[in-house]
């Protein structure tokens, strides 16, 4: 039974990839004419039609339902970080087809090398180079930047996918740096569920239900640096909380 769960999981993941494939293909030279027509501007309209729509497609396709908890907390006019935890490959579609307003997001830079995909995080998103002090430093300020003009972000503080035991890797200072810099509050989402249908460590996917958390918007007007370290162990508790009872 375990060796035909697996070959199922295995073909689930070729079938939703094909989907994404299909999306990708599409979208990305429509987006690169809407932009090229109308400029840059128009790319957070882009982001939301990836955000509400495509998204939720995405997830359909897969039999994949969301559950959400607390997302009335979250005002569609205000500016957060939102910041997530990072389990696998659906983490990115089960977490942004349930945000009230589209986000500017962090990609690393290997996703350029992926076809097509690689080009419309290059129009949508920011790239860093994880390996490269002023290539993150640039990001840092680009990303101010976008929350000074209104535009939400979305990051993992984890860096990369969880492949551990346990519930959260070591947290990165980015996010919230980035947050005190702009005095900008971070929203916490947290994931419960995306292991059990797409393990990082293999290529499976199942049919299932994702449940998406957001806590109470943590404000950090008035915050400096020196508080960082409280406000990432506040933002891990909180997380923790969720992921227990998981």
């Amino acid at each position: 039974m375990h060796i035909l769960k697996r070959i199922f999981g295995f073909f689930w993941a070729l079938w939703a990839g094909f989907w994404f494939m299909v999306v990708v293909i599409i979208f990305t030279p429509a987006y690169a004419i809407v932009l090229g027509i109308f400029g840059k501007k128009y790319s957070m309209k882009c982001v939301w039609v990836n955000c509400h729509y495509l998204s939720p497609f995405l997830l359909a396709m897969s039999l994949i339902r969301i559950k959400v908890h607390g997302n009335e907390r979250i005002k569609p006019d205000k500016t957060y970080v939102f910041v997530a935890n990072h389990l696998s490959q659906i983490d990115i579609i089960s977490g942004t087809a349930v945000l009230p307003q589209p986000i500017r997001f962090l990609a690393k830079a290997e996703i350029k090398k992926i076809p097509f995909f690689g080009y419309m995080v290059k129009m949508l998103g920011i790239f860093v180079d994880r390996k490269s002090k002023e290539s993150r430093e640039k990001s840092v300020r680009y990303m101010v930047n976008e929350l000074a003009q209104g535009n939400s972000l979305f990051l993992y503080p984890e860096g990369t996918r969880n492949r551990t035991d346990q519930p959260l890797k070591e947290f990165k200072d980015g996010a919230f740096r980035v947050a005190i810099d702009a005095q900008v509050p971070i929203a916490v989402q947290t994931l419960v569920g995306t292991k059990e249908l797409n393990d990082p460590r293999g290529l499976q996917l199942y049919p299932g239900t994702v449940e998406v958390y957001f806590g109470e918007p943590i404000e950090t007007r008035g915050m400096t640096l020196d508080d960082l370290p409280a406000l990432k162990a506040r933002v891990i508790a909180e997380m923790m909380s969720h992921l227990k009872k998981g």
